[in-house]
């Protein structure tokens, strides 16, 4: 689709919101006191397609940059900040998208609209209570699954795990940027503490014959072994998670939404622990000597 293209239907789809709000007042986005401003909730729910639990989606709000993140059951809340600290004075008005985000999961949205610094509801896809009609859909374009040959470690002995990962798409073809070396670390694995959130990079030693930084998933899962060595004392006592550096090589993600979760945060680096991605196992267990 051109520019000329997704510029006319999202004109068509901010037509049909307004459209749909005209039942509240000939002009939503116009001041009038016949309706609320002071409404500044609304909730929703999320649903994933391969899964019963629907915690942890990244939730955003444009304009306003605010997020949330969903609860076990798919639902949140998305609440503005008072009119008095928007960026209008009074209150910001306008049509907004509010996004479902997962790293490997496909983006859901649903559109929204202000007047004066609060939701205006109801409206095409809000109900009168400021309830988000349909479930956000969000479908899983790939998984990731973390094994590994140990999963419990002494923090006195030295160890030399082998980190197998497995990709599998539902909706092939999907291409996934996996660099086998990048930023001077080989086969890169970042471990994060899940108590004190502190992140260490390491290399890892690929095992096979890797030719492309671009894998590309069709019917057969894709699997990649490393070898990651962590000499006695190199991890705290605690529990981590180990996570492969890698990401879609599409990126239709709204620019606001990327920058949002932080500066570098799709680069390699600390950050990256903060890219929402729905991964599986990787848990790793260090224990006293």
């Amino acid at each position: 689709m051109n520019n000329t293209s997704r510029h006319s239907a999202y004109v068509s789809a901010v037509l049909v919101i307004v459209l749909g709000l005209t039942a509240c007042t000939d002009n939503p986005l116009e001041s009038d006191p016949t309706v609320s401003a002071s409404k500044r909730r609304i909730e929703g729910n999320i649903r994933l397609s391969d899964r019963d639990h629907h915690e942890g989606v990244y939730v955003w709000l444009s304009g306003f940059d605010i997020s949330t993140t969903s609860r076990s059951d798919g639902a949140f809340t998305m609440t503005l900040p008072s009119a008095n600290a928007q960026t209008t004075p009074g209150g910001n008005s306008g049509v907004y998208r509010l996004y479902g985000f997962l790293g490997n999961y496909s983006i859901g949205s649903v559109t929204t609209a202000v007047r004066d610094g609060g939701f205006l509801f109801p409206s095409t896809e809000v109900d009168e209570h400021g309830n988000i009609r349909e479930d956000i859909f969000l479908r899983e374009l790939f998984s990731i699954t973390t094994t590994m040959s140990h999963e419990h470690l002494r923090v006195d002995s030295a160890y030399t795990l082998i980190v197998q990962v497995q990709l599998h798409s539902t909706v092939p073809p999907v291409d996934i940027f996996f660099p086998r070396r990048i930023a001077g670390f080989e086969g890169p694995v970042l471990l994060h503490n899940l108590r004190t959130g502190a992140v260490e990079i390491h290399s890892t030693i690929i095992t096979g014959e890797e030719i492309t930084d671009y894998v590309r998933i069709g019917e057969l899962a894709y699997n990649r072994a490393m070898l990651l060595t962590l000499p006695a004392h190199t991890l705290q006592i605690g529990e981590y998670e180990v996570i492969p550096y890698l990401l879609p090589r599409e990126n239709t993600i709204p620019h606001g939404l990327l920058e949002s979760l932080g500066k570098d945060v799709s680069t390699l680096g600390e950050e990256y622990v903060y890219y929402p991605f729905l991964r599986n196992g990787g848990r790793l267990v260090v224990h006293p000597g």
